[in-house]
């Protein structure tokens, strides 16, 4: 929907919605579902920029809208974010950049096809991947708990109890900084997660020897990518430098998610090895 569109702002639950694309950016069978976002709750001290690009890409990535979906207009994004023009418009022009949205001069913007996936788990016998072993613990950057909104449940398959864990830390290897990562956890896993703890050890060694948490698989997306200004500082470079994104997912022994996690890893110190056999 272009700005000035009936876009409008739902009084009852705050959720900003869109209309159907017309012709969207990916041909599809039937017109997509209208994209609408879940309501947004600011943190202090992080850039207003880098919080709405991360929580349009949660939305977008949740599996709710079909490729060729259309988002609100620029004005609806304001309202919801209570961000001015040209902080909204950096923020979809990151997205631009990742490959999560196509901008269109004179129509608005629209979810893209997801990337293609490679896998050689069904042709190999095992893989492994490898990088820099990360140090213990971490630089804890928060750690909050909160309801989870409808795209969180939908992923981590929330039921009525949806309060989950939502950590953020900066890791390090060797005392260099290599990865900031935010993970979310449903507090039934592990009430009890404390920040002391998170400092000295490894999340896998807190759910397990902690909260008895049996894991049982993970599967991992990687994408290359370009690091904004929030996550460059953070990670000791310069933005716009080379990064991995990636994303995590954990699996606990009876195929519910036990952590959902969203990475950022330095490209110019990281690299990936599979071992085919």
């Amino acid at each position: 929907m272009r700005d000035g569109a009936s876009q409008g702002r739902s009084a009852s639950d705050g959720k900003v919605g869109a209309g159907q694309a017309s012709g969207g950016a990916v041909p599809m069978s039937g017109p997509p579902m209208p994209i609408v976002l879940a309501p947004f709750a600011r943190i202090p001290r992080v850039p207003l920029h880098h919080q709405i690009r991360e929580d349009l890409e949660l939305n977008l990535k949740s599996g709710r809208f079909q490729p060729g979906a259309e988002l609100p207009g620029e004005a609806a994004l304001c309202a919801h974010y209570g961000a001015s023009r040209g902080t909204i418009r950096h923020a979809l022009a990151d997205l631009a950049r990742e490959g999560v949205v196509e901008r269109q001069a004179g129509r608005g913007s629209f979810l893209r096809q997801p990337k293609i996936e490679g896998s050689v788990v069904g042709s190999y016998r095992r893989f492994r991947v490898e990088g820099p072993p990360l140090d213990p613990g971490g630089k804890v950057l928060s750690l909050t708990r909160r309801k989870a909104d409808a795209n969180l449940a939908g992923l981590l398959g929330l039921g009525a109890e949806r309060a989950v864990h939502v950590l953020q830390r900066l890791r390090f290897a060797d005392g260099l900084p290599v990865t900031l990562q935010t993970s979310y956890l449903p507090v039934a896993l592990c009430p009890g997660l404390r920040r002391q703890d998170l400092d000295a050890r490894h999340l896998v060694d807190i759910l397990q020897q902690d909260h008895g948490v049996v894991l049982s698989r993970a599967e991992e997306l990687i994408a290359p990518g370009i690091v904004d200004e929030h996550d460059a500082r953070h990670l000791a470079i310069a933005p716009g430098a080379p990064v991995f994104r990636i994303e995590r997912r954990t699996y606990l022994a009876d195929g519910r998610m036990g952590e959902f996690r969203r990475a950022v890893m330095r490209g110019d110190i990281y690299r990936y090895r599979l071992d085919l056999r």
